[in-house]
């Protein structure tokens, strides 16, 4: 896969699935920065929907950008945001890990925007000595909206970001690059409805046990349906933690399930009707009766070196 290759290239570990029929095709990952991205036709399709809505509750919960990259559906150059998911030509991706993106343009309800960069306006404003007033008469805007910008509230339309770069220069415009697309995710997310908690949603009695006993810990869980792992779950037990819960399966499914975990600093639960095993820096095992199971504890052994 030439994208693949090219994130190689580029620095970043990389965890692939030949399935195609996750909600991920591959994660990339590069310090801090992971990227999880489904590659579809067309983010219209019919299968889309399953496939981003559960790719979006994966990434909330493991702190990864989700990405769709489309063949087609999608202006070049730019993002549009699909059910919370951003979502990028596969050509504009590309340049995105070669380092070429342009400037941050995206579609949004209101028509398309361009991201902007609050600090730089008004520090550029006031270098050339110029009020809020000078600034938004040039503009053609509300003095208003001038201050939206500098405390970043708003980004700007496409006719007022052009002005922005005649009047003030380039750096005033952010960048269409990794971090500025996990920035975009993390403001969608925050409007987007709070999902259902794992534990409810879930039919196996046993996960559905284990959930609970997580969630009463303040976890929040959410259930997969589109991954090699049934849910993932986030919390605090003295240190942030992530996991993936994989009910017992194919040996394939839980080396790869391991490999998620690894790339994504996570712990990996797998489910037995005998055993619970917690996987991170070592393996944990305890009988599988979650009322039972000191959990904490186990989080704790598991990531002793």
């Amino acid at each position: 896969m030439r994208l693949e290759s090219r994130l190689k290239e580029k620095g970043f570990s990389v965890v692939s699935s030949e399935s195609g029929g996750y909600s991920f095709d591959l994660l990339a990952g590069k310090q801090d920065n992971v990227v999880a991205i489904k590659f579809l036709e067309n983010p219209q399709e019919k299968k889309a929907v399953k496939y981003v809505d559960d790719l979006r509750r994966l990434a909330l919960s493991l702190d990864v950008t989700p990405l769709l990259a489309c063949e087609e559906g999608i202006p070049e150059d730019s993002v549009i945001t699909f059910r919370g998911v951003p979502s990028l030509s596969l050509e504009t991706l590309e340049k995105v890990v070669e380092g070429r993106g342009g400037p941050f343009v995206y579609f949004s309800k209101g028509g398309v925007y361009v991201k902007i960069r609050s600090e730089a306006i008004r520090r550029m404003r006031k270098s050339r000595g110029m009020s809020l007033g000078d600034l938004s008469y040039r503009l053609g805007v509300t003095r208003r909206m001038v201050y939206e910008y500098e405390i970043g509230r708003a980004d700007a339309t496409l006719e007022v970001a052009y002005r922005l770069v005649q009047l003030l220069g380039e750096d005033v415009i952010e960048k269409l690059d990794f971090d500025n697309i996990t920035k975009h995710f993390a403001e969608q997310a925050a409007a987007h409805p709070r999902d259902m908690q794992a534990s409810r949603v879930v039919k196996d009695p046993l996960l559905r046990r284990l959930l609970s006993r997580l969630e009463e810990m303040g976890f929040l869980s959410r259930a997969l349906e589109k991954a090699p792992f049934n849910a993932v779950a986030k919390g605090d037990i003295g240190v942030k933690c992530k996991v993936l819960i994989k009910r017992n399966g194919s040996s394939e499914e839980e080396r790869f399930t391991m490999e998620v975990a690894k790339l994504c600093g996570s712990y990996a639960l797998f489910v037995s009707r005998e055993w619970l095993r917690l996987v991170r820096e070592r393996e944990v095992k305890a009988p599988s009766q979650p009322e039972n199971v000191n959990l904490k504890e186990m989080f704790e052994q598991a990531r002793l070196q």
